[in-house]
């Protein structure tokens, strides 16, 4: 990954001496080539002007930048002009050519301040101020000597661990440091957490870094965090690290402009290269893995999930090396999904199922009131690792956290009459079937619709022995009955029956022929009803007793002949006779 990210730095033309910084506009205290103090002036932010700012984070907090460049505290003006009095104190100590500023006559500050708030009158105070210093009617990113300064500033950090020694990304010999990593979750001041411990003479032999490595390092961690930073699920992010492992010049140019270009011009260019709409497989509707997914294995794709609290990085997932190829695999499956999903919609005709890792997400988020692991997010991480290496996942690891959400939304009123439980039971066979194309089963490449009931169910990868099929008809007929029930007396009493979705072996057993009673009080047992009666008593025929499946399973594959009775529908009822489905 850090290789990855020092090319990427490389291809960008090298490091950068700033950090990107968001603001609305910029106030800058102007001072004449003397250092004498003559306003303050405000001027439009422009995010292309970050290089004159020369904003640049410092690695503690006092001053919070390295340079005079920060964002202004609107309720305490003066700390602000502390900070940065005191970040340009210790530039001018590597710089001598940098003139004596009156930006340390404290004396000066009230003054100071006073200018501030006019040259901001008139902003809301949301509104973020980037306050920063011109000397001379130049920026500090115009002058020579404050680049300088800036660039020997980069270099006295890690210097209680530098020694010569063998940088661990370019391989180089050269003078390298323990304690200069780009990322924060890697330290040095924790005994035992890496080689030496608290003692930072030591630490080089953990991970030996040179200083043109980690610039490079940075460069290209900005661009990514920046441009290739996107959406994976709900409060989920990630970003997507390009590995270009034969060379620029494998890869075409216009994958290699998406990757390297800014977010504007990368919509530029993806609106004259997508003559069809692209499809997505996570939450961001700027979503570029179809794109990518087209290219040769040339190159791959590193994905890293991060935390950030209070100033600390964890790595929540690491994927790494992922081929374009295995991207074609992933839509692959994403596409077997959605075609055998098919949603009716109201005019009769249907449109595809469209999962993405945030259907699966629904499953596992935080949010769920159901929750029974304190860590759910931490299996939702390792279910899509599986899917991105090919590695198996059990049903039986899996259902229990699809029954946990589909049992909240059924044992809830308002949602089970206003049939929400019956995207859920979607959404979880959805999760299902991508999960078993990813991990176990190979993708039906057919584009053609099953002709006959009992075709749709051999197309349906988690129906693969008779007692699910006969589980998921008995789960249609039982749909079939509430349907009935709601359109007769607007209400479904049959639901009592069901144990909110906590049978055993015995209560399934005897429900079909329940089932089957109340259709016929009703008179709605008709042919279509009788097929899947007579279907599901022969699959359950075949079955060896005693039933070997936990309550779980057994209600999961009952519930899922519930939530796609629609798509059962037409098989047993191939004139469109009148049925509300």
């Amino acid at each position: 990954m850090l290789h990855a990210l020092r090319t990427v730095g490389e291809l960008l033309g090298g490091p950068l001496l700033h950090d990107p910084v968001r603001a609305d506009r910029v106030v800058a205290l102007e001072f004449d080539a003397t250092g004498h103090y003559t306003g303050a002036k405000p001027y439009p932010f422009n995010e292309r002007d970050l290089p004159r700012y020369l904003f640049k984070k410092a690695k503690g907090s006092n001053p919070p930048t390295l340079t005079p460049s920060l964002v202004l505290n609107r309720g305490a003006i003066e700390r602000s002009l502390k900070n940065a009095r005191n970040a340009y104190r210790k530039l001018r100590a590597l710089a001598p050519s940098l003139p004596d500023l009156e930006l340390s006559n404290e004396a000066l500050w009230p003054h100071m301040a006073q200018d501030i708030v006019q040259a901001i009158e008139g902003t809301r105070k949301r509104e973020r101020v980037l306050l920063t210093v011109r000397v001379d009617g130049r920026w500090m990113g115009e002058r020579d000597d404050f680049r300088r300064a800036l660039l020997t500033k980069f270099h006295e950090e890690g210097q209680e661990s530098l020694v010569q020694g063998q940088c661990a990304v370019c391989g180089e010999e050269k003078e390298v440091s323990g304690d200069i990593s780009p990322f924060k979750f890697y330290t040095i001041d924790k005994p035992g957490y890496v080689v030496g411990g608290f003692d930072k003479a030591l630490a080089y032999k953990a991970f030996p870094l040179c200083y043109d490595c980690r610039d490079l390092i940075q460069r290209g961690r900005q661009h990514v965090e920046a441009n290739l930073t996107f959406a994976f699920a709900p409060r989920i992010r990630y970003l997507l690290i390009p590995d270009f492992i034969f060379g620029k010049e494998a890869v075409r140019q216009d994958v290699l402009d998406i990757l390297t270009q800014d977010r504007e011009q990368r919509q530029q260019r993806l609106h004259i290269l997508s003559r069809r709409e692209m499809r997505r497989i996570t939450a961001d509707e700027e979503d570029i893995l179809d794109l990518l997914s087209q290219e040769r294995d040339v190159m791959t794709f590193h994905f890293l999930f991060m935390t950030r609290q209070q100033g600390r990085e964890a790595i929540d997932l690491y994927i790494q090396d992922v081929y374009p190829s295995r991207l074609r695999a992933l839509f692959q499956a994403k596409d077997a999904v959605d075609r055998a999903l098919r949603i009716p919609r109201e005019d009769g005709s249907w449109r595809d199922y469209d999962f993405t890792y945030a259907t699966l997400y629904r499953f596992f988020s935080k949010a769920d009131p159901n929750k029974r692991d304190p860590d759910l997010l931490r299996h939702f991480y390792d279910l899509v690792d599986r899917t991105f290496r090919a590695a198996p996942v059990s049903t039986n690891y899996l259902i229990p956290f699809l029954m946990a959400q589909i049992r909240h939304d059924v044992v809830t009123p308002d949602r089970r009459d206003q049939g929400f439980y019956r995207f859920t039971l979607l959404d979880a066979l959805a999760s299902l079937m991508f999960i078993l194309f990813t991990t176990q089963k190979e993708v039906p490449m057919s584009n053609q619709s099953p002709s006959t009931l009992e075709a749709y169910l051999e197309s349906l990868p988690a129906l693969d022995d008779d007692l699910k099929k006969g589980l998921f008809l008995l789960g249609a007929l039982t749909e079939r009955l509430l349907r009935v029930q709601y359109q007769e007396r607007n209400s479904a009493p049959f639901w009592k029956a069901l144990k909110s979705l906590k049978m055993n072996a015995t209560d399934m057993q005897g429900l079909l022929p329940k089932v089957r009673n109340k259709l016929q009080e009703y008179d709605r047992f008709g042919r279509g009803e009788a097929t899947l009666f007579q279907l599901a008593s022969s699959y359950f025929a075949q079955t060896k007793m005693p039933w070997k499946m936990s309550v779980d399973e057994l209600n999961f594959y009952f519930a899922l002949g519930m939530g796609l009775f629609p798509q059962v529908a037409p098989y047993i009822y191939p004139q469109r006779e009148e049925v509300e489905v």
